[in-house]
């Protein structure tokens, strides 16, 4: 027949009735950890316990030590749950970016190849607007957006005022802002 433990003792600091404390309460408390979490994560959760008990004991004052301790116990363990909910949402979080940064490195080749085309068609169908332009305009459209001249090179290249030409770009502007509304929509979905 087992001797009670003499809490007073263990209050007082005697590590021999402490030892029989924690030999007595050990088992029940790792059993009520164990539905929480698995056995590593339970045995640490009861040993952090009883060695804050261990250090804090003059200073805690409960009517039934064990149910305080079985509360304690369970406390930690749902701690425990939720910072490793938070952690594995994290680390899901991580694998699914690196995921999609790997395979968006794997489909970059294809994916240049699709900007290439489209880039192609998008050419084509700007210069079929531009066709569309009276001939000074769309030259000088050509000459400052295809070309990369200046305003005032492309007066040079015309034999026309500088003037001119921003007159020329802004109408071509207008034109083709109307003209290809519909591929910008496009573009933008892209």
């Amino acid at each position: 027949m087992k001797t009670p433990i003499d809490m007073e003792k263990v209050r007082q600091g005697d590590r021999t009735a402490f030892r029989d404390f924690f030999a007595c309460l050990y088992p029940r408390l790792m059993a009520l950890a164990c539905r929480f979490v698995d056995d590593d994560a339970a045995n640490d959760i009861v040993q952090d316990v009883f060695a804050s008990y261990w250090e804090r004991k003059h200073a805690i004052e409960a009517d039934n030590i064990q149910s305080f301790l079985f509360k304690w116990v369970q406390n930690h363990c749902l701690n425990y749950v939720k910072h490793r909910i938070v952690v594995e949402e994290y680390e899901a979080q991580v694998r699914l970016a690196s995921a999609r940064v790997e395979f968006l490195e794997n489909m970059s080749d294809a994916n240049d190849t699709l900007h290439q085309l489209i880039n192609r068609n998008l050419l084509e169908v700007v210069e079929a607007s531009v066709c569309k332009l009276p001939p000074k305009c769309a030259q000088a459209f050509r000459l400052c957006y295809f070309e990369d001249l200046s305003h005032k090179e492309i007066a040079e290249v015309m034999h026309i005022s500088p003037r001119t030409v921003e007159g020329h770009i802004r109408q071509a502007i207008l034109f083709l802002r109307n003209e290809l509304r519909n591929v910008w929509i496009i573009i933008l979905m892209l």
